[in-house]
């Protein structure tokens, strides 16, 4: 019965992850872009749906490894993770009010949001390899 509920927990997290993604898709419109921003909009979209991916997969990741969290997770590694979740969202919402300097502030976000997958990318490979 144990095994039945954690197949269901998995599940269910599998498709409330799924449903954050499409919600995304559907709401960013990727394909549509500004007539006077082309690159720096698609880039910066894109960018962010690679993010949201990475982070989705780095949430999943944390919830169904059996290893020790707490021994992983210093106040630095959850800060990180913490900023790294709400930092690029945060942006993305606040986009629309900036006016001056959208094209500049779109490539800047494009670069956040890389650095951020690096970084998800350095917790997986540190904490699945070496921990």
């Amino acid at each position: 019965m144990n095994d039945f509920f954690q197949f269901l927990v998995r599940l269910i997290s599998i498709g409330s992850l799924s449903i954050v993604f499409i919600v995304a898709v559907i709401l960013l419109n990727p394909t549509r872009t500004h007539r006077k921003r082309k690159s720096s909009t698609s880039a910066l979209k894109y960018s962010y749906l690679a993010y949201l991916a990475s982070y989705l997969a780095f949430i999943y990741m944390l919830m169904f490894t059996d290893k020790n969290l707490q021994e992983y997770f210093t106040v630095i590694n959850y800060t990180l993770a913490i900023i790294g979740g709400l930092l690029p969202t945060t942006t993305m919402l606040l986009r629309r009010k900036i006016h001056k300097g959208r094209t500049a502030y779109n490539y800047i976000l494009t670069l956040l949001h890389f650095i951020i997958i690096i970084v998800l990318l350095r917790f997986v490979i540190n904490f699945l390899i070496f921990n």
